[in-house]
């Protein structure tokens, strides 16, 4: 005979099923129906059969725990045999055993059982379950915790020894560099003092080396119109002086007002530095110092006669004229100023609008706080801003030139000259290793400083945790346990 009542109770393992949709079945084949009588009276007998040591009231505990049993699911066995016990359906419908063991860490929840009808040990037992289960739980949790700190402490400690090493450490390329600007530096007073002739192909062969790797460079980082700069042009004219028009005389008075004028004078205005292991750097000294030396020496340390003879554009020159060097400094100046801003000023004005860099835009922002600065970006438009810098410079150059006849006609006080800007280059680039480099690693250090405090007052807060104490286990917080068997707590 079948059945749609669903049933509620409990098996002997202590876990609660919900049968549904069996159907039941007996020796005479009739269907059976418990009522409350008939479930205490095989409760009983089962109870005395597995544990004399239990006297259980089992009509207080029913009405207590609410159990109602309505029928049976697939009786097993025969009731000759032995008492029959409800076993889980295999329906689809079935609700899935509980784990109990989730629940032993919320102290509140109501069991439904009672631990004061078995044993001491056993209740013992099941307590120092849960408390070693708790423990367990909050190890755990710690271990992770920590473990994360470590991690964590760790990896910026690897983040500041990888900036130390990048700031304090050249590369091997660097390296390299340094040694080979250290020789030439060497090289270059070795020939200048031995063999003056040779210096102007030694220039030349440096000149053919890194020019190329500065146009390679500014090209890479989008610096490409600082190429068209003065100091650019100065160099391609003394090029233009040494190899193709060393007869001109107007080319040689505006290469040597330029070199000795508005060059050296940069080396002090723009703090260019001589930082040996820096390709960057040594090139930015190079373009700036190295014109003002190599006209030192074709002026005043090659013989007479091989000036005659390779150079007559300098034998021209007895006597320099003042303002002759000024208009025919201005000719070639003025040359450069055009094309300079036809070709970037004009025709590149779109893209300097989406932020490409001249020398405009730089110096007017790194200068923006000074006089002249604040003058010139106060101008309502750009052109008249441009027109304003162009003049400046030029009266720049003016002012600049002004010692050149001194450096012409005094071989001594042009050669201090040159020195001086050779150290002042020198100078700037020991600034650069000591107080750049020193700043570096003082920052780094202070950064690890705080890391590391911060670290420290993130471990205090987790040693506080109430996730690194034990927490209290309180008994009376666990409701009764009822009709559990101690056969099912130990197992």
């Amino acid at each position: 005979m079948s059945s749609d009542i669903i049933n509620e109770a409990m098996d002997p393992t202590g876990m609660i099923t919900e049968v549904s949709k069996g159907s039941i079945s007996s020796s005479s084949s009739s269907a059976t129906i418990l009522n409350d009588e008939d479930y205490l009276e095989k409760h009983n007998h089962n109870d005395q059969d597995h544990d004399h040591d239990h006297d259980h009231d089992d009509s207080e505990n029913n009405e207590d725990t609410g159990y109602v049993s309505s029928s049976a699911s697939s009786f097993t066995g025969s009731s000759s045999n032995g008492p029959n016990y409800l076993q889980r359906s295999d329906s689809t419908n079935s609700v899935a055993y509980i784990d109990l063991g989730k629940l032993l860490f919320v102290n509140d929840f109501d069991f439904g059982l009672n631990l004061d009808t078995v044993s001491d040990k056993t209740k013992q037992k099941f307590n120092d379950m849960k408390l070693k289960t708790k423990e367990k739980f909050n190890m755990s949790q710690r271990s992770v915790e920590f473990i994360k700190l470590q991690e964590i402490f760790q990896k910026r400690l690897a983040k500041f020894d990888e900036r130390v090493h990048k700031n304090l450490e050249s590369s091997s390329t660097e390296k390299l560099f340094y040694a080979i600007a250290l020789f030439l530096i060497v090289s270059a007073g070795f020939i200048i003092g031995k063999y003056p002739t040779y210096f102007p192909l030694f220039h030349t062969v440096i000149f053919s080396i890194l020019i190329p790797i500065r146009c390679y460079t500014f090209f890479k980082i989008s610096y490409e119109y600082f190429l068209a700069d003065l100091c650019y042009y100065v160099n391609l004219l003394l090029m233009t002086f040494i190899w193709i028009f060393p007869n001109s005389p107007t080319l040689f008075i505006s290469v040597f007002s330029l070199s000795l004028g508005t060059l050296s004078f940069a080396v002090i205005t723009w703090r260019n530095s001589l930082v040996l292991h820096s390709i960057e750097k040594t090139t930015s000294s190079f373009v700036h110092v190295m014109p003002p030396v190599t006209m030192f020496v074709l002026v005043h340390e090659l013989p007479k006669d091989h000036i005659k003879e390779r150079f007559p554009g300098i034998a021209a020159v007895d006597n320099w004229d003042f303002f002759y060097g000024i208009f025919w400094t201005s000719v070639y100046y003025t040359i450069w100023q055009v094309s300079y801003h036809f070709f970037i000023t004009i025709r590149k004005r779109e893209k300097i609008a989406q932020g490409k860099a001249t020398s405009l835009t730089f110096l007017k922002r790194r200068q923006k706080h000074t006089v002249l600065g604040k003058f010139v970006n106060s101008l309502p438009t750009v052109w008249l801003q441009t027109l304003v810098f162009t003049f400046i410079q030029f009266f720049y150059q003016i002012l600049a030139m002004m010692l050149c006849p001194i450096w012409f006609k005094y071989k001594h006080a042009c050669g201090a000259f040159v020195l001086f800007i050779f150290v002042w280059a020198s100078y700037n680039g020991a600034t650069y290793y000591i107080d750049v480099f020193g700043k570096r690693f003082e920052n780094e250090v202070d950064r690890l400083r705080n890391e590391i405090k911060n670290l420290q007052q993130e471990n205090e807060k987790l040693q506080f945790s109430p996730l690194n104490k034990p927490q209290s286990f309180n008994d009376d917080l666990i409701k009764p346990l009822e009709n559990l068997p101690e056969s099912a707590i130990e197992e």
